[in-house]
């Protein structure tokens, strides 16, 4: 039998394994399996107590027994003294109970044995410890039963257990008392931890929204990408081909991403909305004010014409006016344009006309021509400048953020995503491994999920094969890293884009 000496030694290695543990059900695992073990108990139960419908309940988290295998299925007891464990939970007392048929006369609670008797089994004696946490309050209850004479030994038949059985000692009462304190205190600790965490990201998630609410049209976009990264980085973590193949993502990397996704484009909220919002290359107030002189021009050249005042070319623009403005309504909502529709621009900007204060005038100013002339996209030169500041701003807001170890870089990440592997990339012209791996990664994510976007009223989604195409396009110009979109294509990450990619399971 083991000394109190060599108790109080067991629960100083137990206790420092339970500090290193952060995992409540490992915790709770832990636990119970050591103080079995300590006291050479044939089986345990272990009872956390939680708030259930309004009201104080015992929820039986985990059992275990020696000597007999059974499903698992959590339940819930009242707290109150019409149980073992409810009677403990309820009055905070510890309970070494020499034999259960006795407990009825003592406490007056009849001990329940139908599960015994559903698994073959006699519980003669029990250890039943309140689980206090730093100001007394009872947490859960520690419930231990048949203390073996030898260790090891299996108990079979249920007539021949008692001759098995010895009682707790005192010094393991005070013992596992000791262990119950101090696993309720880390339990405590353990779920404080989790609320923090489960604030920190509900937080982020709400920055998120905020940006969401401010670009409606892009809503969703950084939730998806979120649930794009954290599969692509599973993916190569279990690979066993390629020059990553020995790349891998423990859990808390795995949520740096997933953050640092989340947050990649936040620093949005320092763009200024004509830019942010812009749909098209002309706002639809900018294209109601050239509608307006237009049809302005056209009624003169209809009263010219009844006046008999109209040239030839003057007729021929009468023709024409229309289908000039067609023309000018179709290219603003392009995302390319040719040379043709150019040259198109040029002719009707030169189209002068007389407008109501006597004025002479052109149909298109030099502001709407160089909006209408954007070859690709909608936004000038200068405006595209200030949108890819948006990722310097990302990286400030985030930078100022009192990051934990274990997410420091989330900054580097999530501001890196226009980065391109030849340096052509901004916003410091990285070049190949200068880039965070997971910033090559969310790269290739934040294209491919722009592109296929089903939410983007100013454009329909792109056919994924397309996407791809245009992503192998941007991996030949040595923008893309190849070696993750091989990886991304071959694991079929991008299937995902069937699927609804709000509610990620981060490991």
């Amino acid at each position: 039998m083991a000394t109190k000496n060599d108790l109080m030694k067991e629960l100083n290695k137990i206790g420092i394994a339970l500090s290193a543990e952060k995992d409540t059900n490992k915790l709770l695992q832990l636990i119970l399996e050591e103080s079995i073990k300590i006291t050479n108990s044939d089986g345990g139960s272990l009872y956390i107590k939680e708030i259930i419908d309004k009201e104080e309940k015992l929820k039986f988290k985990i059992t275990k027994n020696f000597s007999r295998e059974f499903p698992f299925k959590e339940f819930t007891l009242p707290l109150n003294k019409k149980s073992i464990s409810g009677y403990v939970g309820l009055t905070g007392e510890t309970l070494n109970i020499k034999n259960v048929n006795n407990i009825d006369s003592l406490l007056k609670i009849t001990y329940n044995n139908s599960f015994d008797k559903s698994i073959n089994y006699k519980t003669i004696n029990m250890l039943v410890i309140p689980m206090k946490d730093y100001s007394g309050d009872v947490v859960g209850v520690l419930q231990l039963l048949n203390k073996k004479k030898e260790e090891g030994t299996v108990l079979g038949e249920p007539d021949t257990i008692e001759k098995n059985i010895i009682s707790y000692t005192r010094d393991e009462e005070e013992i596992i008392t000791s262990l119950a304190s101090q696993a309720a205190i880390l339990l405590e600790r353990t779920r404080l931890y989790n609320e923090i965490e489960e604030l920190f990201q509900s937080f982020i998630e709400a920055m998120v929204s905020t940006l969401d609410a401010r670009d409606t049209t892009t809503s969703g976009h950084s939730r998806r990408l979120a649930g794009y990264a954290i599969e692509l980085a599973k993916a190569i973590d279990r690979i066993d081909y390629g020059p990553y193949k020995d790349k891998t993502f423990n859990k808390d990397e795995i949520r740096q991403l997933y953050y640092a996704a989340l947050l990649h484009d936040i620093g949005k909220v320092g763009i200024k909305e004509n830019i942010l919002l812009k749909r098209n290359r002309l706002t639809d107030d900018r294209m109601e004010t050239i509608k307006y002189r237009f049809q302005y021009f056209k009624k003169n050249l209809e009263l010219r014409k009844v006046l008999h005042r109209l040239s030839d070319y003057e007729t021929e623009l009468l023709l024409k006016i229309d289908k000039y403005y067609e023309i000018i309504s179709d290219i603003n909502k392009k995302g390319f344009v040719t040379v043709d529709e150019e040259n198109m621009i040029s002719k009707i900007s030169m189209v002068e006309f007389i407008d109501v204060d006597g004025t002479n005038r052109n149909l298109l100013d030099e502001f709407e021509i160089e909006n209408l002339m954007i070859k690709k996209g909608n936004l000038t030169d200068e405006e595209r400048r200030e949108m890819n500041l948006h990722v310097t701003f990302t990286y400030d807001i985030l930078e100022g953020i009192k990051w934990t170890k274990l997410l420091k870089r989330i900054p580097e990440i999530a501001s890196g995503h226009h980065e391109k592997i030849d340096g052509s990339g901004y916003p410091h012209g990285l070049v190949g491994d200068e880039i965070p791996f997971e910033a090559k990664l969310l790269a290739i994510l934040d294209i491919f999920e722009a592109l296929t976007a089903r939410d983007r009223p100013y454009k329909p989604p792109m056919a994924v094969e397309k996407a791809l195409k245009i992503l192998e396009f941007e991996v030949k110009d040595n923008h893309l890293d190849k070696y993750i979109f091989e990886i991304f294509v071959k694991e079929k990450i991008y299937e995902l884009y069937k699927k609804e990619l709000n509610k990620i399971v981060i490991i």
